[in-house]
Parts: structure tokens; C-alpha cells; sequence
């Protein structure tokens, strides 16, 4: 923290420039520790407290302070390691895109199985040729999510059983980002879209808690060019506050769907 705070001037945190120090009086580098409780709307002496220790702070305040002063993803979740030991559920800059290297697509790219991965607007970020094979125009879609939960395609073609298997668990996954991101317009676009149907928007509304982690869930698809089967579906979080996930899905076209 006081690494961080001195390395930011006050003007690139909007508060005026620090006048020259005199010969005699002290030189303060970056931020005073009042200086952060100003941009806090903190009472005088709450940061010293939590800098030197003598104060916890909440989470809330973790991530206020984490973006104040600029930290990193990789700082901020350091942090919250330390004082809470656990990762921070929410994303320290949630209107930002999720950074994700280009060398993805070679990840992908060397994958045999469908593989794809989005960030926490269910973007589509990268995929690779196998994941594009599933759909019948052989073009995967922008949104994965508004794809599963709004597109005819999807709903009467691909994903096999749709209202009784894959939209009681869309909508749960849903709700979960919308609480991350309230105000993200993307999201709050899906959910626009499922409130638009009457009876999308009555199972949205009464979906109580459920498992939101889709991690070797077995669904119903219809592959545009292998047919009928299930898919297996093999999850992992980056780990990152950013949201984006990446997704493996397992074919199988073995046994017969009923």
C-alpha cells in the first residue's frame, strides 16, 4: 500500500499539485496518507490505521482503496489473500475488458476437443475450429450467453431439451454475473431480452438458488455435423477477478438421447 501510494502524484489522482518543499520542511512522495482518506471520504487518520496495521479493513474498503490507488489485478488480489484469505468476488475495474494474452488461441488452437473462452459478458473471446464446427453455419456466436438463452437456433436446434435442462441452469449463471455486474450493459441486454417473453421472464423471476458453476455438467446437443449426443461440460475460472472463463466441451454421441 504505502509502495502504491507513493508512487502516485496528487494530481493523477485529481487533487492539486503539491507545492515545492522547502529547504527545511519534508519532502512527501506521491500521496500523504490524508490525501487517501480525503479520496476515501474517510475520516482523518483511517488510512494510517490500516497502513501500519492497527486497522482491518472491511473488503469494501479494500476494493475502494485498491482502486484509488491504482493497484494491479495481481496486487488487489494479493490483498485480499492476505487480509480475508480468499480471492475478491468482485473484479477491481468491472466496466474494463478482461486483458488475455493472444497466445490463447495457440492454447486453443492445439485443443482436439470444442474449446472456447469469454470474459464476463459471456464475449467470446477465443475459440477454436472444433467449437466452430457445432453450429450449422459453422460461425460461432458474439455472446455465448445471449446465444444459449435468446437465439431460435440454439433454443430449437442445438441445446437439446432447452426449457427443462439448459435454460434452469443459464438462467442461475445469469443472475450470478448480473450481481457482480449490475450495471453492465451487455448483461442487463440479455436479461432485457428473457424479460420480453413472458414465460422466459416468469422462470427467471421465480429461479430460486442454484448451481451456477457449470464444471462437468453432461447436456443434450445436437452438433451441427456429429449429430445428436451429449457434451461434457469442463470449466476453469482464470484466476483473475476479470470473470473470464474457460470452457472445454467433452462430445459424446455414443448413446442415444431420449
Amino acid at each position: 500500500m504505502r509502495a502504491r501510494r507513493e508512487a502516485l502524484r496528487p494530481e493523477e489522482a485529481g487533487l492539486p499539485p503539491r507545492p515545492a518543499a522547502g529547504r527545511r520542511g519534508p519532502r512527501v512522495r506521491g500521496l500523504s496518507q490524508t490525501d487517501v482518506d480525503f479520496l476515501m471520504r474517510k475520516g482523518v487518520g483511517t488510512y494510517q490505521k490500516v497502513e501500519s496495521g492497527a486497522l482491518r479493513p472491511t473488503p469494501a474498503y479494500l476494493l475502494e482503496l485498491a482502486r484509488v490507488l491504482r493497484f494491479k489485478d495481481s496486487e488487489y488480489i494479493y490483498a485480499h489473500l492476505e487480509y480475508f484469505g480468499t480471492e475478491p468476488s468482485l473484479p477491481l475495474h468491472p466496466a474494463a475488458e478482461p486483458d488475455l494474452l493472444p497466445s490463447w488461441q495457440q492454447v486453443l488452437d492445439g485443443q482436439r476437443e470444442m474449446a472456447y473462452i469469454t470474459d464476463f459478458r459471456y464475449n467470446l473471446r477465443f475459440h477454436n475450429e472444433p467449437f466452430a464446427q457445432m453450429f450449422p453455419r459453422g460461425e460461432p456466436p458474439e455472446n455465448t450467453m445471449a446465444w444459449m438463452l435468446l437465439d431460435r437456433e440454439a433454443r430449437e436446434f442445438t441445446l437439446m431439451d432447452w426449457g427443462s435442462v439448459w435454460l434452469p441452469a443459464l438462467v442461475p449463471a445469469l443472475r450470478a454475473s448480473l450481481a457482480a455486474h449490475p450495471d453492465d450493459p451487455v448483461l442487463l441486454g440479455i436479461r432485457e431480452g428473457l424479460m420480453d417473453d413472458p414465460w422466459t421472464r416468469r422462470h427467471y423471476q421465480e429461479s430460486g438458488s442454484a448451481k451456477i458453476h457449470p464444471d462437468g455438467d453432461r447436456r443434450p446437443l445436437r452438433h451441427a455435423i456429429l449429430g445428436e449426443g451429449h457434451v461434457t461440460m469442463m470449466l476453469s475460472q482464470f484466476p483473475n477477478p476479470s470473470g473470464a472463463r474457460y470452457t472445454t466441451l467433452l462430445f459424446d454421441r455414443a448413446e442415444t438421447v431420449n
